[in-house]
């Protein structure tokens, strides 16, 4: 009997060390889960994971391809849809009467965004904000390069090249649609794209 409540006993404890490193798993999994950069539009991230109802529309609708859906193990962000501006940056939908993505959300967790003029995205837009690492960025380690500037929608106001002709970025200019970051000449990008208000 002595020995069944020895064994029983070990179980228990296994399991339940098991359960104690599972948990700090899913802990530092959480954790570390990298935050997504989301289409132009989008609520604040935890509104906007509660409003959008994963139909993929967007993805479908965004004639550029730029959208994906989060795979299952971005947790609750499953199924929603976000870009990767370094492979493929939002591109406003230039030539567009205004963005598709927003057009063809049905449940309002993107906000319809429609332009007359690129200035109208600069108010609607706040996917997120460019931060330039000038450890790496060419044009601060005397390189020339003006890949950024030329990229950007809003050069001379979401970037702006000082005398040197290094580029500083203007947080309340710029929209975060990584146009940039596609750009950037450097490898890895010297630029990163944060995302904006994300809770």
């Amino acid at each position: 009997m002595a020995k069944k409540i020895d064994h029983l006993r070990r179980n228990l404890l296994a399991v339940a060390g098991l359960a104690a490193v599972g948990f700090g798993v899913f802990r530092q999994a959480k954790k570390e889960a990298p935050v997504l950069l989301r289409p132009p539009g989008a609520l604040t991230e935890s509104v906007f994971l509660a409003a959008c109802i994963r139909c993929g529309l967007c993805v479908e609708a965004c004639p550029y391809d730029t959208l994906m859906l989060a795979s299952a193990g971005q947790g609750a962000a499953y199924a929603t849809p976000y870009l990767v501006a370094r492979e493929v940056p939002c591109y406003l939908c230039q030539q567009q009467e205004e963005l598709l993505c927003t057009r063809v959300c049905p449940s309002g967790a993107l906000s319809p965004v429609i332009p007359a003029t690129y200035e109208d995205i600069l108010e609607q837009v706040d996917m997120g904000v460019a931060e330039i690492n000038k450890e790496t960025c060419l044009a601060w380690n005397d390189v020339v390069c003006r890949a950024c500037w030329h990229a950007c929608p809003y050069p001379n106001e979401a970037i702006v090249l000082d005398i040197m002709g290094r580029p500083e970025v203007y947080d309340d200019m710029c929209v975060g649609c990584g146009l940039c970051d596609h750009a950037c000449l450097a490898e890895p990008s010297a630029i990163t794209v944060n995302p904006a208000r994300r809770a």
